[in-house]
């Protein structure tokens, strides 16, 4: 019994420790919020489409774009501007189907989904 109590102490110290350090987290991001309104459009589309974003100032980001079981079929850096920020993004040689799409800044990871018909 003292150790089902004790387990039980230690995992709430756990979940408290884990859950404000996500507030932390959630609130840092908030402030920086750098990237935001990512849209791939048209989506679907058949041989090329158009990532927009806003960014809030000028740093570099890595573009990628990932099959469903994860492998990388597309990786480029570009630097962005304040303002809205087009990446133009063609087929290629990619089969039809669906695709995650990545841009990572310094302090975030923003994935969406893409669908290749």
């Amino acid at each position: 019994m003292v150790k089902k109590l004790l387990l039980f102490f230690f995992l709430v110290s756990l979940s408290s420790t884990v859950f404000s350090q996500k507030t932390e987290k959630k609130v840092v991001n908030d402030s920086l919020m750098i990237v935001k309104n990512i849209v791939a459009s048209p989506n679907p589309f058949s041989v090329t489409t158009k990532i927009k974003f806003e960014a809030k100032a000028v740093f570099e980001i890595e573009f990628s774009v990932k099959d469903l079981i994860g492998n990388v079929v597309h990786y480029k850096k570009y630097n962005t501007h304040v303002g809205t920020n087009i990446i133009p993004f063609y087929k290629d040689k990619l089969d039809a189907g669906i695709y995650i799409y990545s841009i990572k800044t310094a302090i975030e990871i923003i994935s969406k989904r893409i669908v290749v018909k």
